[in-house]
């Protein structure tokens, strides 16, 4: 699980396998310079999901 932080501020969250999340930050981090991204696993029921296309704030865009 990827997040990106405003402050104390979620404004992202992307969850995938180890490989597509590392892949994520890696896209993710020179675009939010400043802001904190965290890398945490996503274990069990209750984890969060990915968010519908519609709702996503940007895509991925890395393949």
């Amino acid at each position: 699980m990827v997040r990106i932080w405003l402050g104390d501020h979620l404004i992202a969250e992307y969850v995938a396998e180890p490989d597509r999340a590392s892949k994520y930050q890696r896209v993710m981090t020179p675009k939010f310079t400043g802001l904190r991204i965290t890398v945490d696993n996503a274990a069990g029921p209750g984890s969060a999901s990915e968010l519908p296309r519609s709702e996503q704030l940007w895509p991925l865009t890395v393949q």
